[in-house]
């Protein structure tokens, strides 16, 4: 079982300064991470090398999607369930007919840099496929506001054998949902350490024992809702007395991002 000790331990040899766009990120996380670590020790030493808020919620993202999907590859893996709720440009979702599938998902995390791509067809069923599956194509999008340093796209299958695709088993969603912030928060004790080692900070000990229990159970304990709760409120403090310019990218554009997940998380704990 992965203790806090063994997360503080984690050590990287190119300083996240680095960094200047997804590509750098992208290429030092498949040279340094272990594909053998837990998914916390991934978000961890994710957030280790981040130098921005895009690449952390990339961590705790990348971390969240293989704790909760079971998966061991090194592969940027992306979960696209968002389909197109424009009437005026519709764009339908994924459909299966006569071993065929066609239609879009119109959110794809790192569009550029991911590998796999779990997606639901017919609502129902989850796949995962290689972007490199005749038939699928991803577009990118011109992302210029929140999180713009992560590139993000459209899937479209066009055509595409059933066949050429992965079926996964049953797993609850609602899970990915929960843990997508837990890794995040994850990601940021990393970032909070490397700054802390440079500059100082506070000892995140403590914060990191309290996410490993949450890490361990299913959402469902009241205990561990309470104890969720109270460890997003001190992440928020944290982080609002962290200066912005320990952040690369467009801070003002993305300090959103650690307080994007409090309301739902309060509100499971009975709290807000």
């Amino acid at each position: 079982m992965v203790t806090p000790e063994d997360l503080l331990s984690l050590k990287h040899q190119v300083p996240a300064d680095r960094l200047f766009e997804e590509a750098d990120y992208h290429r030092l996380w498949m040279s340094q991470l272990d594909e053998f670590w837990t998914a916390e020790q991934t978000a961890f030493a994710g957030g280790l090398i981040s130098d921005r808020l895009a690449f952390l919620f990339i961590s705790g993202y990348q971390a969240a999607v293989r704790r909760t999907f079971n998966l061991d590859n090194r592969a940027w893996t992306v979960l696209a369930i968002s389909e197109d709720r424009n009437p005026d440009h519709p764009r339908p979702g994924l459909t299966e007919s006569n071993g065929r599938v066609s239609g879009f998902k119109t959110w794809v995390a790192s569009s550029r840099f991911a590998q796999d791509i779990i997606v639901s067809i017919d609502t129902t069923r989850l796949f995962i496929g290689n972007r490199d599956t005749p038939g699928l194509s991803l577009t990118h999008k011109d992302a210029s506001g929140f999180l713009s340093d992560m590139s993000q796209g459209i899937a479209e299958f066009k055509d595409v054998s059933i066949s050429d695709l992965q079926a996964l088993g049953e797993f609850d969603l609602k899970l990915f949902a929960k843990r997508e912030p837990l890794y995040l928060y994850f990601a940021f004790c990393g970032f909070l350490h490397r700054v802390s080692q440079q500059r100082g900070g506070p000892d995140i000990t403590t914060l990191l024992d309290d996410l490993l229990k949450i890490a361990s159970g299913d959402f469902t304990d009241p205990a561990h809702k309470a104890l969720f709760a109270k460890t997003d409120t001190r992440i928020s403090e944290i982080f609002s007395e962290l200066s912005p310019d320990l952040f690369a990218g467009d801070y003002e554009k993305d300090k959103g991002l650690m307080s994007l997940y409090s309301t739902v998380i309060q509100k499971r704990a009975g709290l807000g």
